[in-house]
């Protein structure tokens, strides 16, 4: 009789650790006895209890994607569709020197001075703070180190006046004339390189995380 008992549990607990789909048992996948979930699965897998053998029973771990808020003093665009980032309000109705614009940018963690990707999303930010025709604005655009190559200032993806998302070219070979502004007049947006000294408005993006 206790060979019989013996036997059934066995298969019992075989059953459990192969499947481990019995409530109160192991709820995920039983793992190599001795060696760590994250070692036998990957980093995304933890510990959830035992399985009968003492092999351990390992729980797929993948946090729920939650849409992100936009940061104190920014907003989502009311055109969503052009962009899912958030905007400042605040900036476009002042004027600033480029680097004293920049630095109030880097006061929110994760925010840079605007890189407008598509002529739908310059629009849309003008619609939406009201930037009036033909107000310049400064982008994160700049050559400040003169090497001749233009990046956006901290997210630092290239800009060539050559090769715009859209808009027309206003370069000026002016030695100082190492910051980027961006301003809708004649019917389109163009491209402007200044003193960066001169004082514009400016606009502050933040890239938001978006669920899929």
């Amino acid at each position: 009789m206790m060979k019989c008992c013996c036997l059934i549990f066995f298969i019992f607990c075989t059953i459990l650790s192969n499947g481990g789909i019995i409530s109160g048992i192991c709820i995920g996948t039983c793992g190599t006895k001795g060696i760590p979930c994250k070692e036998t699965f990957g980093s995304d897998w933890t510990s959830n209890g035992k399985c009968c053998d003492d092999r351990p029973c390992c729980k797929f771990l993948k946090a729920p994607c939650v849409p992100e808020i936009c940061p104190n003093g920014f907003t989502l665009l009311s055109d969503q569709t052009s962009s899912a980032n958030c905007y400042s309000n605040f900036g476009h109705d002042m004027n600033w020197p480029w680097v004293i614009a920049l630095d109030d940018c880097s006061t929110t963690a994760g925010a840079y001075m605007w890189r407008p990707n598509t002529e739908q999303e310059a629009n849309a930010v003008k619609n939406e703070f009201k930037i009036p025709y033909g107000k310049p604005i400064w982008t994160g655009a700049n050559d400040r180190d003169k090497d001749g190559k233009y990046t956006f200032a901290v997210e630092n993806s290239p800009f060539s006046f050559h090769q715009r998302p859209f808009g027309a070219d206003g370069f000026s070979s002016n030695a100082n004339s190492k910051c980027v502004m961006i301003q809708f007049a004649w019917g389109t947006w163009w491209w402007r390189n200044q003193d960066c000294l001169l004082t514009r408005g400016y606009i502050c993006e933040y890239s938001r995380r978006v669920c899929p």
